[in-house]
């Protein structure tokens, strides 16, 4: 692909999110000019304006196909965090603790092995969690909290990239040079040898119905923290997650979700995911959900939603759709583990260097893998 396109490095990215970015950053790191076009006027206006998002890998007892994804997903991630993000501003790599919620009490839920991945959580850490010292708990230190939009912006802060708000491209079209991209007025709006279809649920609707994608409706709860009622400085998460010290103009910040409503498009504020929500953290982290039971009684707590796009089987899809077409898109809710690991893969595919993964691994990634609805 790179050869056919000679020296005309111009490359359009549809979508301004974690995908989008993240493909834009990869692409311009190896000398792409690349334009940014999305229907908002800001980036990261979508599912990626979550105000803090939990990054941790996967833990299964047989390391199954989604641990090993994650664990790649996390290292390219964090190797972009550590580089372009502020430390206690923008994302806070303090590990995570994974209360085991189902888990028998008492029984070890993985391998009897600590690596540099996870290990069983301290007394410590236990004891900052509120939880019981023979609670099903493991510790991942290579997991953290991130502001996505801080994410996006940095990827986007890039000589070679340059973003276009505000428009809403309706329809594409192959020419003998490339692509191009009209708005839903007919009007052409960019044209290029590369096109990176990065836009969530607009991907299947410029795929003409070749992905196969589902909308999820996500809704979290946060909070100001209480000096009366402290909470631990890491993140928690098992069944639902809780994450605290989020910086805020008011003060540090605790966020708790989120809810997983199937087909639902709308973005209101809805008093049942609260009340879910809650029940979720009672289930995780039952001492620490009651210091916090009272904010959400008293309506103190406030609520952010957003639609996630999903594949059938919830792992990302990346690819060449058409020549010069290619998708980065589905992750789920965990588009802060994917989007990086799926930027490097498209521009690795592209280029034809080696792939950031073994090769059955970046097959399970593979857009191939699924038959349109």
């Amino acid at each position: 692909m790179a050869s056919a396109l000679g020296s005309h490095r111009r490359a359009l990215v549809i979508g301004g999110g974690l995908a989008g970015a993240s493909a834009a950053a990869a692409l311009a790191a190896r000398g792409w000019q690349v334009q940014v076009l999305d229907a908002a006027d800001q980036p990261a206006s979508g599912a990626s304006a979550l105000p803090a998002g939990l990054m941790a890998p996967h833990l299964s007892g047989d390391d199954n196909l989604l641990s090993q994804l994650s664990r790649h997903g996390v290292h390219a991630t964090w190797q972009h965090a550590q580089s372009l993000l502020r430390a206690g501003i923008d994302w806070n790599p303090s590990g995570t603790l994974e209360h085991r919620v189902k888990s028998r009490r008492g029984t070890p839920p993985v391998a009897d092995r600590a690596d540099d991945w996870h290990r069983d959580a301290s007394p410590a850490q236990r004891t900052a969690a509120a939880l019981a010292d023979d609670a099903p708990a493991i510790w991942h230190p290579r997991a953290a909290w991130i502001r996505p939009a801080a994410l996006v912006r940095a990827w986007l802060n890039h000589p070679a990239i340059t973003w276009r708000g505000g428009v809403r491209v309706a329809r594409l079209h192959r020419t003998d040079s490339g692509w191009q991209v009209f708005d839903e007025h007919g009007h052409e709006v960019g044209q290029a040898p590369l096109l990176v279809l990065a836009a969530a649920l607009g991907c299947g609707l410029l795929a003409d119905g070749r992905l196969a994608l589902q909308a999820v409706r996500g809704q979290v709860s946060w909070g100001l923290q209480s000096a009366h009622h402290p909470l631990p400085e890491f993140p928690i998460n098992g069944n639902g997650h809780l994450l605290t010290q989020i910086p805020t103009d008011q003060g540090p910040a605790w966020l708790s979700g989120s809810s997983y409503g199937r087909g639902d498009t709308a973005t209101d504020e809805r008093a049942q995911d609260h009340a879910d929500n809650l029940a979720r953290l009672r289930t995780l982290v039952p001492a620490l959900a009651e210091r916090l039971a009272p904010d959400f009684a008293a309506g103190r707590v406030r609520g952010w939603s957003g639609v996630r796009c999903a594949s059938t089987d919830r792992r990302p899809l990346v690819g060449e759709l058409a020549p010069g077409l290619w998708v980065t898109t589905a992750m789920g809710s965990r588009g802060l583990t994917f989007a990086a690991l799926c930027a490097q893969l498209l521009v690795a595919r592209l280029h034809g260097d080696p792939l950031p993964l073994p090769q059955p691994l970046a097959a399970a990634l593979d857009l191939a893998r699924q038959r349109p609805v």
